[in-house]
């Protein structure tokens, strides 16, 4: 093994990811395997002939062990199947669509949690006992205790059907008044529960001897916080993103559907309530591809800003 604490980390995470994949694809295939009824049953039972030929087309006649051994022998390949519902589509064209949407929706919502919870984070600090701290202290309770499922229809009727401010729901490309209330539905309870977080990192590091020192030489406020306040505050602000991000990806389900945007959640609702299995199994792999992704691209994060941290994983000590 490699010595190098950025490679080391990029191996080991790697490493542990093909059997935590492995374990994910294995679960979902049964899971959407045993749940009752078809995917080819609509309101009116189909004929028994035509039944048996839909099944007989796309192997679900074969018994699930050998089922189970195709589909990880296409997703071996890069082949996630065909979707059992929308004839004549793959599920990987499926992904191709509503990737990008569900992409840009996440990445924005991150960008603006960050931003409302660095921000909130070290004025709450900052203002510690004051008025502000204590009312942007209950905001972020409050933005943590509302899930998107609640905030967003609250969005719809205040900005949307009370002001007519921005559209109700739909999707124009190159529209970006379509992505406003998501964004923001998304992205309110991880702006306060980065705000929470941040606040009480940084008032561990005000406190430290290193900030009374610097306080001391004479340097400015402004520079004390910006240099010597807030990279190491931001230590376990990176380590909580990788499982934020993810976060946001599964909250993307409920605000695709509510707001009816033609991303990858709302593709996976639909396919679940249509039992159309390739299209759920594809979107799941993807969804677990992309939160080990995250969570290394946080580790590696943690690592820049971390000392410690890298001299731990140079030493190969198993980090807390």
């Amino acid at each position: 093994m490699t010595r190098h604490p950025w490679l080391r980390l990029v191996a080991g995470r790697l490493l542990a990811a093909i059997p935590t994949l492995w374990i994910v694809v294995t679960l979902s295939f049964l899971l959407v395997r045993l749940a009752p009824g078809s995917p080819f049953e609509d309101e009116q039972r189909l004929p028994p002939a035509v039944r048996a030929n839909l099944d007989r087309a796309y192997g679900l006649d074969q018994p699930l062990p050998v089922q189970y051994a195709r589909y990880l022998a296409g997703l071996v390949q890069g082949d996630l199947g065909p979707s059992l519902r929308q004839r004549d589509r793959r599920v990987v064209d499926l992904v191709r669509e509503g990737l990008p949407v569900s992409l840009t929706l996440g990445g924005l919502a991150l960008s603006l949690s960050l931003l409302l919870g660095v921000s909130g984070g070290l004025l709450c600090a900052v203002a510690r006992g004051r008025a502000v701290d204590r009312w942007l202290g209950r905001a972020a309770v409050l933005a943590v205790a509302l899930p998107p499922y609640v905030t967003a229809p609250l969005l719809v009727l205040v900005f949307a059907v009370g002001t007519g401010w921005l559209p109700v729901a739909g999707w124009e490309a190159g529209r970006p008044a379509d992505l406003v209330l998501p964004v923001i539905a998304l992205a309110l309870p991880t702006a306060g529960g980065l705000m929470r977080l941040l606040r009480a990192s940084a008032l561990d590091v005000l406190d430290s001897p290193a900030i009374l020192a610097a306080r001391a030489r004479g340097l400015s406020a402004r520079r004390v916080l910006l240099v010597h306040v807030l990279p190491p505050a931001l230590s376990p602000v990176i380590a909580y993103l990788g499982g934020a991000a993810a976060a946001l990806l599964g909250g993307s389900l409920v605000v695709e559907t509510v707001f009816g945007l033609p991303g990858m959640g709302r593709f996976l609702v639909e396919g679940a309530l249509n039992r159309d299995y390739t299209l759920v199994l594809g979107k799941v792999v993807v969804y677990a591809v992309l939160v080990l992704l995250l969570n290394l691209a946080a580790d590696l994060a943690a690592l820049g800003v971390d000392p410690r941290l890298r001299e731990r994983v140079y030493r190969g000590v198993p980090e807390s």
